[in-house]
């Protein structure tokens, strides 16, 4: 997902001060795997506001493949519980995780039932139901392993490419920029459906929400090709909302009709 839309930071003025008072030998001096993790909490926020944050409820416009616009709502909510919702064509499209069961509505595909997702599609799910602070954010606690590839050019910026391992297997890069260390792009390849397919995420327009940073816009490519451009109008924190929305619905029962009277 959109959990790239959950990526918090702060300004990027926030680190300006302090690395105009840094000696050119500190600028010089490599970072270590966990003092950019030090440093990306920090620009997430800081532990104790992320801590904070136990829902987010978003909504906005995305245009798919360049060609269709459909309005589009996300929740989030601790521990691991997301839902967006898209309207294409007056037709709503559903995907949702409640923490454990990962399942789909898809008129599109010709049925207006909801499906529960595979083992695989639900096991990526799980990989990536870090939807408020991401996967770098107490990595360690979460059972995953980070590690530092280098420094790589992203359109202009320097940027720590890191190596993320999941603890359920999934592999994904995160690009962080040397200055702030604010998310620019992610990256990564990831089964759906029994395709294997590469995705890169970038996020953008950061703009403060109680306290942290989040991204308004969203540029989501999938092998390559452009697959979605999202534009966040609101986002709302720690608004109430029930469990029950995350959860698959029971498949309406089949009504049984009475044979015509002759």
């Amino acid at each position: 997902m959109f959990r790239s839309l959950a990526i918090l930071c702060l300004p990027a003025l926030f680190f300006i001060p302090a690395a105009a008072q840094e000696t050119a030998a500190a600028k010089d001096t490599p970072l270590t795997v966990d003092q950019i993790v030090e440093k990306h909490t920090l620009a997430l926020g800081g532990a104790d506001k992320l801590k904070a944050i136990q829902s987010v409820t978003l909504s906005g416009k995305a245009v798919v493949a360049g060609q269709i616009e459909a309005p589009i709502v996300m929740k989030i909510k601790r521990p691991a519980s997301m839902r967006m919702e898209m309207t294409v064509q007056g037709k709503s499209f559903i995907q949702a995780f409640d923490g454990t069961t990962s399942w789909m509505i898809n008129p599109f595909m010709g049925s207006p039932d909801p499906q529960k997702s595979n083992d695989e599609d639900t096991q990526q799910a799980k990989d990536d139901s870090d939807f408020i602070e991401g996967a770098l954010v107490d990595y360690k606690a979460k059972g995953n392993t980070v590690e530092l590839i280098g420094k790589e050019d992203v359109e202009g910026t320097a940027t720590y490419k890191l190596k993320i391992t999941k603890k359920g297997g999934s592999i994904e890069y995160q690009y962080l920029d040397a200055q702030t260390f604010l998310p620019l792009r992610s990256s990564g390849k990831r089964k759906q459906g029994g395709q294997e397919m590469e995705f890169e995420s970038t996020p953008s327009n950061y703009k403060p929400v109680n306290g942290v940073m989040m991204p308004y816009s969203l540029s989501q490519k999938v092998n390559g090709n452009p697959m979605m451009e999202l534009t966040v109008e609101k986002i709302e924190v720690n608004s109430p909302i029930d469990d029950s929305v995350f959860q698959m619905p029971d498949k309406p029962k089949d009504e049984k009709k009475e044979p015509a009277k002759q």
